[in-house]
C-alpha cells in the first residue's frame, strides 16, 4: 500500500464500534500537535463529481471547490486518515493556506 497521508505514531486505526474504521489515541495528544495529515492530490470539484465508485469517502475539501483525495484506486487506502465527524470532535483538522491559495 502506498501511504500518501501521515498518521502519527501516537495515533492508531482500528475497527471504530460506531461505523468502520476510526483513528484512535495509543498514547497522549498534546493541544496543537499534529495527528494526521491528508495526503492526496488536489483535485477540484468537477473532477470529484466525475470520480467512480471506489472514490466514495475518500476525499476531504481544502477551499470552496478543491478537494485532497487519492486520483488512482490503489492510492485510496494509503489516502485514508479514518478522522472522526463528530460535531464536537476531539480533534481539529489542520488547513494549509498555501493548499489554499491564501498564502
Amino acid at each position: 500500500m502506498l501511504n500518501l497521508s501521515y498518521i502519527s505514531p501516537k495515533a492508531i486505526v482500528k475497527e471504530s464500534p460506531i461505523h468502520g474504521k476510526g483513528l484512535f489515541a495509543v498514547e497522549s495528544i498534546a493541544q496543537g500537535e499534529i495527528v494526521c495529515i491528508k495526503g492526496g492530490s488536489i483535485i477540484n470539484r468537477q473532477t470529484l463529481e466525475s470520480m467512480p465508485g471506489w472514490f466514495r469517502a475518500a476525499e476531504i475539501q481544502i477551499a470552496d471547490d478543491f478537494f485532497i483525495a487519492p486520483v488512482k484506486e490503489e492510492e485510496r487506502d494509503g489516502s485514508m486518515i479514518f478522522s472522526n465527524h463528530s460535531c464536537e470532535p476531539k480533534h481539529r483538522r489542520a488547513r494549509s493556506n498555501r493548499l489554499c491559495g491564501n498564502a
